[in-house]
């Protein structure tokens, strides 16, 4: 099974920790990493020009419609939401018709509801998904039977026992706050309304969990690849797609990362 890793550069993050991240992604048999954007975070762009530089990784970008359609034609690219809403999704299927007229990388769409997914892939051929779920019943919800040319799903992930516990519910907490009609749909509907009276962003600008307004299990338990390195392993592997994106705080763990070649030798080939 294909493993990659999600990174970012938030304000927490160090030159030198980047740099020492980078070495141990590539020496655990890694080979492509996705850098990601969000405003909290630098621009993607640096982080990038450092993957390039000190390592041989392949990198890819988690972005924007303006931004994946300025890079496409040199780097793979998920394209994402720039906010929420109507207009949110216009501008990523503008996108996508746009990029479905040019010689580019890999496409692939990244989503938590049922509306992009479909209007996306309609836009174009041959569109691959990036589900931002982490369970086979929530993935197959997003995929609604569709012919997809490929599924990587990506999500929060952590080896646990990890200082960055706390990092992983804020991120989880974010994934299952996205979108509304999937908490209808899986029965959320009192976890969504209760995380909307929390700042969730800026508990990520501050690598701090201020209050959990949900359960923690229910969290880690549905939102996260989380757990000892075994339990990780099983979690991917259960998952019925080629491969995998460890999302925040993995990239930020450096436990974590020192274990990541021997977590990639548990999973099935």
């Amino acid at each position: 099974m294909k493993l990659e890793v999600n990174l970012n550069w938030s304000k927490s993050l160090s030159k030198n920790y980047l740099l020492q991240a980078i070495e141990l992604v590539e020496k655990s048999g890694v080979k492509r990493v996705w850098i990601g954007e969000l405003e909290v975070f630098r621009d993607p762009l640096q982080l990038l020009k450092l993957v390039e530089e000190h390592s041989s990784l392949k990198p890819a970008l988690i972005v924007r419609p303006e931004r994946a359609l300025k890079l496409a034609e040199k780097y793979d690219v998920c394209v994402i939401p720039a906010g929420s809403g109507k207009k949110a999704v216009e501008r990523v299927v503008f996108c996508l018709e746009k990029l479905s007229k040019r010689d580019v990388m890999e496409v692939y769409v990244g989503c938590s509801g049922r509306v992009l997914a479909k209007k996306a892939y309609n836009a174009f051929k041959n569109l691959r998904i990036m589900p931002n779920y982490v369970k086979k019943e929530f993935i197959e919800w997003v995929l609604q039977g569709l012919e997809w040319e490929e599924v990587l799903p990506i999500g929060p992930s952590l080896i646990l026992p990890s200082e960055k516990r706390d990092e992983l519910l804020i991120a989880s907490m974010l994934v299952m706050s996205s979108n509304e009609s999937f908490a209808k749909a899986f029965g959320f509907e009192r976890e969504f309304k209760a995380l909307k009276s929390v700042d969730i962003i800026s508990m990520i600008k501050n690598s701090k969990l201020e209050r959990c307004v949900v359960s923690e299990n229910l969290l880690l338990e549905n939102f996260s690849i989380s757990g000892k390195l075994t339990e990780v392993a099983e979690k991917i592997t259960s998952l019925p797609y080629e491969g995998f994106v460890l999302a925040d705080p993995f990239f930020r763990d450096v436990e974590s990362l020192k274990k990541l070649g021997k977590l990639k030798s548990c999973l099935k080939p």
